[in-house]
């Protein structure tokens, strides 16, 4: 992230499993629900927050401004891992600035890893992000989900499913897009233009150090421009993972700003 936003701190909101925002004020809730039982190896599960109006929540890489959500899962028990997947976000303006995120609600694909399958899991989740208005309000949460091997009571499989239908597909550059460097630019410029067709939008993750902007050009294509990087760096050889947006839902994929192959 490279800017936090400090209009206002104030105490984080604790709010756990199953409560509701209070009215006349709070501005994000957040639940975290089973999709069943234990199947395919790991079992599947959702984080979802809940906005007030005009609140808005950010991606983990939240561009100009904002702060990304952190999960914390070290309180579990019979946990090997869990793994946190984002939907492509929603280009935002504030304050003038770019910023990545979603309002009303989102929905994050987790898939939780037991150490020992034949036993349940208690997924133990803290978490920390924002929810921001016209200020920034650091948020905190925390929630517990008991999984048990054959399910139980309280699932929510068409959340956790429609949650795990948005994450993006991933694909290879060559069936995604085509990459072009721009001579001449002030700063290290491609233009990325889209195979996959409706594309509505790309967000950059570039390696830490650096910060890739993107805009959409009248043709449909895109210009990425390495707006920030180490002084005296190269570009970074460190693959760049874009995200694309698109009618027939989002996909991502990698590419080598230094020339270098494009796989990660």
């Amino acid at each position: 992230m490279r800017i936090f936003r400090t209009l206002a701190i104030l105490l984080p909101l604790t709010l756990p499993f199953g409560a509701s925002a209070a009215p006349g004020g709070d501005k994000a809730r957040v639940s975290f629900v089973s999709g069943g039982g234990f199947g395919e190896g790991a079992y599947a599960a959702a984080i979802v927050i809940d906005l007030a109006p005009d609140t808005t929540t950010y991606w983990r890489n939240p561009g100009e401004a904002g702060s990304p959500p952190v999960f914390d899962f070290s309180g579990s028990s019979n946990l090997a891992s869990a793994d946190v997947a984002m939907p492509a976000p929603t280009r935002i303006v504030e304050a003038g600035m770019d910023v990545f995120g979603w309002h009303d609600r989102v929905a994050f694909a987790v898939t939780i890893m037991p150490k020992d399958p034949s036993k349940p899991v208690t997924a133990a989740l803290k978490m920390d992000y924002a929810a921001c208005e016209k200020i920034c309000i650091p948020m905190h949460a925390e929630a517990r989900l008991e999984l048990q091997p054959a399910g139980g009571a309280g699932a929510k499989p068409a959340v956790v499913a429609a949650a795990r239908a948005a994450v993006p597909k991933p694909m290879d550059v060559g069936a995604a897009a085509s990459l072009a460097p721009v001579p001449g630019a002030d700063k290290p410029t491609w233009i990325v233009t889209p195979k996959a067709g409706g594309a509505t939008d790309l967000f950059a993750e570039a390696p830490e150090g650096y910060f890739a902007e993107t805009k959409r050009e009248p043709n449909g294509a895109f210009r990425l421009a390495l707006v920030e990087a180490p002084k005296g760096a190269p570009a970074p050889k460190t693959p760049v993972r874009l995200t694309m947006p698109t009618a027939a839902g989002a996909i991502e994929f990698y590419v080598r700003l230094d020339g270098g192959r494009a796989s990660p």
